[in-house]
């Protein structure tokens, strides 16, 4: 049986970094250090440390000349050194949800990315509705403005694009195919951060535009309507992305379209992603519970031990107070025969009162025996 090397933390500084990165292909150099590429490029940002551009090591490899970059003078606020700390290798996905998982990708074989508008999702076809209602809004904003002096009014919201359609009939077809699978809708803005709930839980995605920012602004229309919520200058790739966004542990995955592989390629695969995180989360709380309930059966164990531990400990102390009085019982006892005998001795006006001070004596002496009253009822007191 293989088994993976464990990789441990390590510290490297920029110079040596540098050097690794020159020195060896970043995706397997990344591997090395137990991250992926982008979390070793994004170390190499933070150290201020230049990585070879695309297609180096193929010209490198091809004979032909290539140009390295120096490794500039450390910046202030520049680290020197960085921790890298392996990324944990996700676990493998258990029998029972990799069986859940199998049967939603099944059931949501049939959906496909309609064509139309007309037969989507209901809460994507409330997004046209509050997309119309919004657009009459600002109309009406920007009608009282014009006849205020000092009036303020958003921009006017556009029509529909070709890209927000696009997003919207895509969104419609994650959602019934999540749906057949076994999940519900319970959260879906126009935004695209849209909940899903799979036997209790919440499920967070996103369906959004994967943007980019342009050398230059390209001309023409906007690409949706809502410009306003995306950061300024980004602008659609064309494609589509799809995100898990609750954690998972390392299960959370992402679908980006491309010239070969759409959203709707994939719907059943995002379905069993989706349900299979339910079940993920059903297990982990369930282990959870589980935890909890071990941890409050060992508390209850080790009260109970320290219960008897202390109850131990007070019948042992009675034991030997027991034992203690009974031995001084007898030193009173000898006590009280050495002074009966010497009794007669003394004037007759004082043994009447002497003879009292013994009894008053002796039934002191009496009640201290612990044995007085049988062997029973000492093991009772003492058990207490």
């Amino acid at each position: 049986m293989n088994h993976q090397p464990i990789l441990k933390r390590r510290q490297v500084s920029r110079e040596e970094l540098y050097a690794l990165v020159w020195k060896t292909p970043m995706s397997r150099l990344s591997a090395d250090f137990g991250l992926s590429g982008n979390g070793l490029a994004k170390i190499c940002a933070r150290l201020d440390v230049p990585v070879p551009p695309r297609g180096y090591w193929a010209k490198k490899d091809a004979g032909k000349p290539v140009l390295a970059y120096r490794l500039p003078p450390q910046k202030q606020g520049v680290p020197s050194h960085a921790d890298i700390r392996p990324t944990p290798p996700v676990k493998p996905m258990p029998v029972e949800e990799r069986q859940t998982r199998d049967v939603a990708v099944k059931a949501a074989e049939s959906v496909t990315v309609p064509e139309a508008t007309d037969r989507l999702h209901p809460m994507v076809r409330a997004w046209f509705a509050e997309h119309k209602r919004e657009q009459k809004e600002r109309a009406q904003e920007n009608r009282r403005a014009r006849r205020d002096v000092f009036g303020w009014s958003r921009a006017l919201l556009a029509d529909l694009t070709e890209r927000d359609l696009y997003r919207f009939r895509v969104t419609s077809a994650v959602f019934r195919a999540v749906e057949v699978a076994g999940g519900d809708v319970v959260k879906a803005p126009v935004t695209g951060k849209v909940t899903f709930r799979v036997e209790g839980h919440d499920i967070a995605c996103s369906i959004v535009e994967k943007l980019y920012r342009p050398l230059k602004v390209p001309d023409g229309e906007a690409w949706t309507a809502w410009p306003d919520h995306h950061q300024t200058g980004l602008h659609s790739s064309g494609f589509l992305r799809v995100t898990i966004t609750t954690y998972l542990e390392g299960r959370q995955k992402q679908w980006i379209e491309n010239d070969k592989q759409k959203i709707g390629d994939v719907l059943p695969e995002i379905a069993g992603a989706v349900i299979a995180g339910g079940a993920f989360l059903e297990r982990r709380e369930r282990e959870r519970e589980e935890a909890a309930c071990r941890r409050r059966e060992e508390e209850q164990r080790r009260l109970e031990l320290q219960r008897q531990r202390e109850a131990e400990e007070r019948r042992w102390q009675r034991f030997t107070k027991a034992a203690s009085d009974w031995e001084e019982h007898g030193r009173l006892l000898a006590f009280l025969a050495e002074l009966k005998r010497r009794l007669p001795s003394e004037a007759p006006e004082a043994q009447e009162a002497l003879r009292k001070r013994i009894e008053w004596a002796e039934g002191h002496a009496t009640n201290l025996d612990p044995l007085c009253r049988g062997l029973q009822a000492l093991d009772r007191w003492i058990e207490g």
